[in-house]
């Protein structure tokens, strides 16, 4: 529910019939669902659906978020700077964020759509760096997850557990994916990089909403 103005009511009725790994909200939104929600919920905070934006402003928004009740922050890293070749400043976002969020899930969004190939994989290694738990593709808002996407973040992700002692991070594949089908070609994807062991939602998560909506 990253609508600003959606049916809440509706949405967490609907949403508590369904086993969910999270559902995700706006920080307007957290209070009440926290009241009539009994899982996890993650809130797209920190400027959402924005990577800029003053970083005071966008860690107040995180720490809120955690105090009406978030268990997961979903927070876009800031992909013009990133683009721009502004590495510190990416990195200063990042790691006050995580500070921020504590012992909470922090899942740092890409906004793969707006970066060149070499950036995803370069924007994931700093989020990675700097304590995010898991990496996702993008918010939809400016384009969707590819399949090429998904392969290099997988693999990615392989190649950092390797190269850090086995640890594991998570991986969200979120944007465009509307279909059935298209999800097992992605599932398909995930596993051959990284195991069947990985699809658990301790791990792995889809954006899932169009899915249910069209099917």
């Amino acid at each position: 529910m990253l609508d600003a103005d959606g049916d809440l009511e509706t949405f967490l009725s609907e949403a508590s019939v369904h086993d969910f790994a999270a559902i995700c909200v706006l920080p307007k939104h957290v209070v009440a669902s926290r009241a009539n929600y009994v899982g996890t919920i993650a809130c797209a905070a920190g400027g959402f659906p924005n990577g800029n934006g003053p970083l005071h402003e966008r860690i107040a928004e995180v720490k809120q978020a955690i105090v009406d009740g978030a268990d997961e922050i979903d927070v876009v890293l800031d992909f013009d700077a990133l683009m721009e070749g502004d590495r510190d400043k990416v990195a200063t976002d990042l790691a006050q964020i995580r500070h921020a969020c504590g012992d909470h899930i922090l899942k740092v969004i890409l906004e793969t759509p707006e970066l060149d190939l070499a950036y995803v994989e370069f924007g994931a290694r700093l989020a990675l760096e700097f304590g995010a738990d898991f990496i996702k593709t993008c918010t939809g808002r400016r384009g969707g997850c590819t399949p090429m996407d998904a392969r290099i973040l997988s693999e990615l992700l392989a190649e950092w557990s390797h190269e850090n002692a086995g640890k594991v991070r998570g991986l969200k594949l979120s944007g465009g994916i509307r279909e059935p089908g298209q999800a097992e070609g992605y599932l398909d994807i995930v596993r051959t990089a990284l195991g069947d062991g990985f699809v658990h939602p301790a791990t792995f998560r889809f954006g899932t909403s169009s899915i249910l909506i069209e099917n």
